[in-house]
């Protein structure tokens, strides 16, 4: 039985009937696809070649301190340009051995490498391999998409060629260079400086070798990601560089055998600074678009001093750690076993193999025993014992703390033994800010908006806007000053409330206690509101917030007496640059960032120059400045005096706690510290006041800075011409002589400085105008023999009765000496607005007939020189005054008060020229 006849087995057509099919389309495309291309290109591509010579690819916009070291970028492309030159011979001998061996003979395309290429192309089927030359690499990533097609490819040939003819190889491999993408970076700079810490004209022939590997696939071959086979491409480059005799065999030997070794760049941007790269970053947005700011590559020198900067940010983290921890210990919130993790096995995305000091990182508790916690840091496992947690004032964590739980933990750095160890830590709730402004220029030298910028993008320094409490106080003061007002003047510290429509306000001290007859100085010193309440109400509420306005203040400031105690919300940034005008000799200098911008040719965009305006005198600003010292030498900021040179400044507290502030000058630096929670209603807690919480951050960042010798040699404040200082009495005033009861220096317009002792002697009669010597000499004849005048009016106490006539003058000699009559909008209007403001909050019978007498001669100094003799009074007599002036001075006028006092004749012998002040109770007082 035969077999069955099989079926004839299929034959492959020959080869050449293959190629033949394959060969078919490909002359069509040809006959049809060239021409049209060439005309494509002739018509829409080829113009675009001349465009290279303005052509600048996105590159990294890059923004440098003020001694030139870079901190922050921003890009779409990392890049950095740079020319051949600047690039390593090693780096463009690979270029040219690895991608395109013919760079320098051919005109733009290989024909050698075409044919090759076609070849294996049509014999496998597929696109085995490229026949791009550098040339047309360029053409495709500048003018053409990635996508394979004859459509693209023919472009890039004709493109190609015209790139050859318009520029020469250097240029062209230059422009390659910068172009070309290199994993996480474009160009071969970034790349160096991204991979191995160095510029590319200092990269090794290995190194060289590695980066131009990355061309090929640069995902796919990164030294960081997939080292082996970055040294495999690296290594198959280098046989290409001996192949071609760009390096010798013992070289390519050396090259072979030498590791990769990764580095990191020097000047890469530090991580700091971080909320005042935003300012800057928005301010290049808004002026300048956002192509400019991500891919023109700008250049933007500002006024960022890196290593003020630092120890901001270091002052400030530590200060809200500090605060929070004196708050306690808070439970964790968070545990992973509860969520399906055990704690070996969790891996927090921030840990890093190189901690770095003082920063807080995540850590899960692993284990908890009575005496030590144990938790895991990466891929550490930490033991902390109770010298790492004492702050948590717990004797055991056992019962605070469980498995599982995410804490925080620091490595903290002990200066003195040079040692680090971990510490159990917390995340502090309360935020805060730092400024810190060059006196002279304005320019912002550091600038922190918060505890991280990671966590709250929100710069408090700038956005925000709250309550600044009694660091309000010094424009009441100066806009006091500038209307005549001396450090010596004396307000009546007493409860008083306020009508307003149909409001009450009534103003208290922080501490509830009133001080009765006290000084501006003192006022100022110890921060006591009812002072500034009503020095506020004396001088006016629109030149206070005038004041305000010169020194820089744009925010809403309510003309109601609260906004003497800080009721307005103002910026931090603001604040600074308000007390900046006092440390700057009475000069407002605009806070600014930028120095100078330039594009990516250098070419000078913006150049910035400080802008100054006179905000007050510069007598004003030193007479604030000098009150402003007293604060730190002897009131709430005391804790400062004991840093070397001048100091100046004021804390602030706001109701309930809210904010604390401390801000204080140095005649080099000016420094605002804030403190608060970002919900203005949520408080700090009690004695959570500015010189309790945020002068302490102040001090911290003054000794950081002493102790790198930042400041040199510390100096006082300049005086101003025309202003003297004088021994004075805190309390009362006086000149510092005689039984005082504090004895300060006072600075003073000269002229203006108190001419009583502390015993109410004149020091100064001889310096006065003769016409107001006289009520102080007496009638001549008048004294006994060889007793002077002002002796026996010192000295003369017969039957307990007072020469007024010597009071009267005592009280002139000191009103003109301070120059009242000579100041300019000082009229009997305002003093009988200081006299009925004052008189309408003293209810008691006896206390209103002293302020009234402490009143007297100030109110009529604008218009009454006393050419009367002496005046004899009882000893329950308090003074007297002219019966012409009495309807002038007589508040019951109009009916709106009652008669604080009582009038009497006087002695005959003055042919009732003269009346009676009478007090029962007292008998003349200061």
């Amino acid at each position: 039985m035969s077999n069955p006849p099989t079926q004839p087995e299929t034959i492959p057509p020959p080869k050449r009937r293959k190629l033949r099919s394959r060969l078919l389309p490909l002359f069509v495309v040809m006959a049809l696809g060239v021409p049209g291309g060439f005309l494509a290109a002739r018509i829409i591509h080829i113009p675009l070649v001349e465009t290279l010579d303005t052509y600048r690819p996105s590159v990294i916009t890059r923004l440098y301190s003020r001694d030139g070291r870079p901190f922050a970028e921003y890009a779409i492309q990392r890049r950095m340009m740079v020319s051949k030159k600047e690039m390593s011979p090693y780096l463009i001998n690979a270029l040219v051995a690895t991608e395109d061996a013919n760079f320098y003979v051919h005109g733009g395309i290989d024909p050698r490498a075409v044919a090759r290429a076609l070849y294996k192309d049509l014999v496998t089927g597929k696109k085995a391999e490229g026949a791009s030359t550098l040339t047309m690499q360029l053409a495709r990533q500048v003018f053409l998409t990635p996508e394979k097609s004859w459509r693209r490819k023919i472009n890039e040939v004709f493109l190609a060629i015209e790139i050859e003819k318009y520029f020469t190889k250097d240029q062209i491999i230059e422009m390659y260079a910068n172009q070309v993408y290199l994993g996480d970076v474009y160009g071969v700079e970034a790349a160096a400086r991204h991979y191995f810490g160095k510029n590319a004209k200092d990269l090794t022939i290995p190194e060289a070798a590695l980066i131009v590997g990355m061309v090929q696939r640069p995902a796919k071959l990164s030294p960081i990601s997939h080292p082996k086979e970055s040294l495999d491409r690296r290594n198959h480059v280098l046989g290409r560089m001996l192949a071609e005799n760009y390096i010798s065999p013992d070289e390519y030997r050396d090259a072979i055998r030498t590791p990769i070794v990764l580095g990191t760049y020097k000047d890469e941007a530090p991580d700091v600074g971080a909320y005042f790269a935003e300012e800057v970053r928005q301010y290049i947005e808004k002026n300048y678009g956002s192509d400019e700011l991500y891919q023109s590559g700008l250049q933007v020198w500002t006024t960022l001093d890196l290593r003020l900067q630092e120890m901001a940010e270091g002052a400030l983290r530590d200060g809200l750690h500090r605060f929070d921890k004196r708050r306690g210990f808070r439970k964790p919130v968070r545990n992973v076993i509860d969520e399906g993790i055990e704690p070996e096995a969790f891996e927090d995305p921030a840990w890093d193999d190189t901690p770095v000091a003082n920063k807080p990182y995540g850590a899960v508790v692993t284990a908890v025993q009575k005496d030590h916690i144990e938790v895991k840091v990466g891929s550490q496992t930490l033991k902390l014992a109770k010298d790492a947690w004492g702050w948590t004032r717990k004797e055991t964590l056992a019962k605070s703390v469980k498995r599982g739980d995410l804490v925080s933990v620091r490595l903290a750095i002990d200066v003195k033994k040079k040692t680090t160890s971990w510490m159990l830590d917390q995340v502090p709730q309360v935020e805060g800010a730092i400024i810190v402004l060059d006196v002279r220029s304005g320019e912002i030298l550091a600038l922190s908006g918060g505890y991280d910028f990671e966590r709250s993008k929100f710069n408090r320094a700038v956005q925000s806007l709250r309550q600044t409490g009694s660091s309000f106080k010094p424009f009441v003061y100066a806009a006091a000053l500038e209307r005549g007002f001396t450090v010596a003047d004396t307000v009546f510290d007493s409860p008083m409330s306020i009508t307003l429509d149909t409001m009450t306000y009534a103003p208290r001290n922080y501490d509830g206690e009133y001080s009765g007859i006290i000084t501006l100085q003192q006022a100022l010193e110890k921060s006591i509101n009812v002072p500034a309440v009503k020095t506020f109400m004396l001088v006016g509420a629109n030149p206070v917030i005038d004041l305000a306005r010169r020194c820089g203040i744009s925010a809403p400031l309510p003309p109601y007496p609260s906004l003497a105690l800080g009721a307005a919300g103002v910026s931090p940034l603001e604040m600074a640059a308000a007390y900046n005008s006092f440390a700057n000799q009475g000069v407002y200098a605009r806070p600014r960032y930028i120095r100078r911008i330039t594009d990516a040719t250098s070419k000078v965009l913006e150049e910035g120059t400080p802008e100054l305006a006179e905000a007050v005198s510069v007598q004003t600003a030193y007479l604030m400045t000098h009150m402003l010292e007293g604060v730190v030498d002897r009131g709430t900021a005391y804790k400062a005096h004991v840093v070397p040179g001048g100091v100046a400044g004021k804390t602030g507290t706001t109701n309930g706690f809210t904010d604390a502030w401390f801000i204080g000058f140095t005649p080099e630096y000016t420094i605002a510290i804030w403190l608060g929670h970002d919900d203005p209603a949520k408080s700090l807690g009690g004695g959570a006041t500015g010189g309790e919480i945020a002068l302490p951050i102040w001090l911290d960042f003054i000794n950081r800075i002493d102790e790198a010798k930042l400041r040199g040699t510390p100096k006082e404040f300049d005086v101003a011409p025309g202003v003297v200082q004088v021994p004075m009495d805190l309390k009362t005033g006086r000149r510092g002589e005689g039984p005082c009861a504090k004895v300060v220096m006072g600075a003073f317009l000269a002229g203006t400085e108190p001419s009583q002792d502390c015993n109410g002697g004149s020091v100064a009669v001889s310096q006065l105008p003769f016409y107001l010597q006289r009520p102080a000499f007496g009638a001549p004849g008048s004294e006994p023999p060889g007793v002077t005048p002002l002796a026996a009016a010192a000295t003369s106490s017969t039957n307990r009765r007072r020469r007024l006539g010597k009071n009267a003058g005592d009280d002139f000699d000191d009103l003109v000496a301070r120059q009242r009559l000579a100041q300019p909008g000082i009229g009997a209007g305002a003093r009988e607005h200081l006299f009925e403001r004052l008189l309408r909050e003293v209810g008691d019978q006896d206390d209103r007939d002293l302020l009234l007498v402490r009143l007297r001669f100030e109110y009529l100094a604008q218009s009454v020189a006393l050419d009367a003799g002496q005046v004899d009074v009882e000893e329950n007599h308090i003074g007297c005054i002219r019966r012409e002036d009495v309807v002038e001075l007589d508040p019951t006028r109009g009916g709106e008060h009652g008669a604080p006092f009582t009038l009497e004749e006087s002695a005959g012998e003055l042919e009732h020229e003269w009346v009676v002040v009478e007090n029962e109770n007292r008998e003349f007082v200061e």
